[in-house]
């Protein structure tokens, strides 16, 4: 066998990783159907599932997969689709950032702490995200009343804070359920980069 084909060989992407992957993207975009509307926003599941992407597949693969499954979502309401791209950078850094945290190899803390920590720090970085796209949109794209912004995001902010929250409770839950049974299935080694 040439070295060519044994480099190549060695550089194949385990069926393993895809089929979870390809899983894992339609279980955030299927989140994004799980949700309460909000006068200002919508309550909903999907921030967990991405920052469970970010958890289970490390921070890159993980962000790929949130900011690819929220995007889709996106692109099936035309009132959201023209914005699918800042979603898909939205919700790929939250679990980016998610993903490093829980991921970082030198990191001592506990597993459930670093869960913990990834989450909110995660959570707080969307948070951040979602209300300075919203501030550029109400000042500059689609203009309102400069004294009614602040109302509005405060809106925003409150139904984003309760997204956050429960991302924060229940991402690092399904990952602590998840992540062993995974590896005893001798799949999670495969999920990583």
């Amino acid at each position: 066998m040439s070295s060519n084909s044994s480099s190549s060989a060695s550089r194949r992407v385990p069926p393993a990783f895809l089929a979870f992957a390809g899983m894992m993207t339609a279980l955030v975009f299927v989140s994004n159907y799980l949700s309460i509307p909000t006068p200002f926003s919508r309550l909903h599941v999907a921030n967990a599932v991405c920052m469970l992407a970010g958890m289970l597949f490390d921070g890159g693969r993980g962000g790929i997969i949130a900011g690819l499954g929220s995007a889709l979502f996106d692109l099936t309401f035309p009132a959201y689709a023209a914005e699918a791209w800042i979603t898909f950078l939205n919700k790929g850094l939250m679990a980016l950032a998610c993903g490093i945290i829980v991921n970082d190899k030198d990191n001592r803390l506990s597993r459930h702490t670093v869960a913990l920590i990834g989450a909110v720090t995660g959570a707080v970085l969307y948070i951040i995200l979602y209300l300075s796209k919203s501030y550029i949109t109400l000042r500059w794209v689609a203009p309102v009343p400069t004294d009614t912004i602040p109302a509005a995001l405060a809106g925003k902010l409150g139904a984003s804070a309760l997204n956050g929250l429960f991302a924060v409770i229940a991402a690092p839950l399904l990952y602590a359920a998840l992540r062993p049974a995974l590896e005893r299935a001798g799949i999670y080694q495969y999920l990583r980069g």
